[in-house]
């Protein structure tokens, strides 16, 4: 039987800090002691404590082999949550709570489940969290996310203006409701409040919700003012280097900005290399291009690599669905899959080439189109009109900023002289179904070479800021950008003084082929849509 007070001064070791001491004891015991499952979870516990994960699994993975109690089953679910395993999570703590209900466990499990976007089995299990703890604040908190992420946003506002009434020192709800008034309101101004509330009572992401909303105001000083204030406190988050960063972009700054966004650690490009290139350092003869972040991105800076393949031997690697689009644009330079990387080759994120060359904003390459391919047989006596309302996956601030609901396409989807064509590939708001007078290409495209032939046969292509706009741009398409009231940075707009004056973008220099519609309020898109409808009407697509 094991040697109570050895576990002991292992234990304490650790909490001293003489982590080698205590990892040898432990090593010790676990060879003389192979079937003691509480060693085996404190051995796990220790290596969690020194960030260890990877192994803290295989210690706790063997605990529960051994016996399984709430306390090694849940730790084994928390452990596999910070290794970011949130499908493993789920599972492991959805068995924890065989053993007894936990209040941690359950707010776990929700969050892992969020993690994989099931969101069905994550509003089950807040209901249960809110029946066995009701009041709490982490229980309705949870509530409160799952009905944010499943789109019941005005539900979601009822159940943080109830609770807030009751416990007004609550700065997590503070936070929810912040997000809420960005989220259904656009109202940046009334989302700041909340924040400021939120951070008066103990929220240490206070000032960074701030400087995102004074960002998305316009008011780029404000922004940074608060950014910064946030990273003294916060010096090694990543999200606020890369805000701070993009704010910068946003105004041209561009190595201030890319100084920063370039500390990145998250994309693809962790995944395949060891060997990332170092700003200031010589690159070398080979070099692999990671293709990373978005499609929209991947298109937009791909436009850099024949720079890049000037002076150096390149491979790029790209996803299947863009592998024969780049090929037959660029037949000299050598297109791979992603697995098939060598990590030890210097990389280069496609994002980071105007980086790496050092070629800033205010020359930008290649604006009348650096793209081609065959147009499709897509024959019709109207004006072809493609269409697309929905952005992708970027987070859900930038996901509902960047979408419009296809209810406000109606105005012009019954003119007579058009026939719209649908390029929405993820239809949320099931504009295909609802509108049958829209003829859905997009149904029939296997990879973006399709999508490009068929753009390139429209008269015009009117979209949100997503996939769609970049490649049509990148193939010289005429096209009608539809921007939000608070765009992305890379459209460089110069934002609003403290009155909400300024000037409204209508041209990019990324490409001469698109004319800009920007919102002119936070919540109607009456006035650019209805721009484009007279267009429309008199059968101009010119810009």
């Amino acid at each position: 039987m094991i040697d109570i007070s050895v576990l002991q001064k292992a234990i304490k070791l650790g909490a001293e800090g003489k982590y080698e001491e205590a990892e040898q004891l432990y090593t010790e015991l676990l060879e003389k002691y192979p079937d003691e499952s509480a060693l085996f979870a404190a051995a796990g516990l220790f290596n969690v404590s020194i960030k260890k994960y990877e192994k803290a699994v295989l210690y706790l993975k063997r605990a529960c082999e051994l016996k399984e109690t709430l306390g090694s089953v849940a730790a084994l679910g928390f452990v596999q949550f910070e290794c970011k395993d949130y499908a493993g999570a789920a599972s492991t703590l959805e068995h924890a709570l065989k053993f007894g209900d936990n209040i941690d466990v359950y707010h776990k499990l929700i969050l892992s489940l969020f993690e994989i976007r099931y969101y069905s089995k994550a509003i089950e299990y807040t209901d249960k969290m809110n029946e066995l703890f009701p009041g709490t604040s982490k229980a309705v908190a949870n509530k409160v996310k799952a009905l944010t992420k499943t789109g019941q946003l005005m539900d979601a506002k009822h159940v943080c203006t109830e609770y807030l009434k009751k416990n007004p020192n609550d700065p997590v709800m503070w936070y929810h409701l912040g997000l809420l008034k960005e989220l259904i309101y656009s109202d940046e101004k009334q989302a700041i409040e909340c924040y400021k509330l939120a951070g008066e009572n103990g929220d240490n992401s206070a000032d960074y919700n701030i400087a995102v909303s004074y960002q998305k105001l316009g008011q780029y000083e404000k922004a940074e003012e608060y950014y910064k204030q946030y990273l003294q406190n916060h010096p090694e988050n990543e999200n606020a280097k890369i805000s701070l960063g993009l704010c910068y972009l946003t105004q041209k700054r561009f190595k201030e900005g890319y100084d920063l966004l370039y500390q990145r650690t998250v994309g693809l490009a962790k995944n395949y290399t060891k060997n990332l290139w170092k700003p200031g350092t010589p690159l070398s003869d080979e070099l692999v291009v990671i293709c990373d972040q978005g499609l929209g991105d991947r298109i937009q800076f791909i436009r850099y690599l024949p720079f890049l393949a000037a002076e150096h031997k390149v491979k790029v690697a790209v996803s299947d669905n863009l592998i024969d689009l780049f090929r037959s644009n660029y037949p000299n330079i050598e297109f791979i899959d992603y697995k098939d990387i060598d990590p030890e080759m210097t990389a280069l994120r496609v994002t980071d080439l105007a980086y790496v060359l050092n070629m800033d904003f205010d020359n930008i390459p290649t604006p009348e189109g650096y793209l081609d391919i065959e147009p499709a047989q897509i024959e019709n006596e109207k004006l072809k009109v493609g269409l697309c309302w929905e952005a992708g996956a970027s987070g859900l601030r930038g996901m509902i900023n960047r979408t419009i609901h296809v209810k406000v396409f109606e105005k012009f989807l019954n003119l007579e002289n058009i026939q719209p064509y649908s390029f929405q590939y993820d239809d949320t708001f099931k504009g295909n179904e609802k509108y049958p007078q829209m003829i859905n290409l997009a149904h029939d495209f296997k990879n973006l070479s399709d999508t490009a032939s068929a753009l390139k046969s429209m008269d015009v292509v009117i979209t949100v800021d997503t996939v769609i706009a970049h490649l049509a741009g990148a193939l010289g398409v005429k096209t009608y950008l539809l921007l939000p009231y608070a765009p992305d940075w890379r459209w460089f707009w110069k934002g609003r003084d403290e009155n909400g004056n300024t000037d409204y973008l209508t041209e990019t220099p990324w490409y001469k082929s698109v004319r800009i519609f920007m919102q002119k309020d936070n919540i109607s898109w009456d006035e650019p849509i209805d721009e484009i409808v007279e267009l429309l009407k008199a059968g101009k697509t010119d810009l």
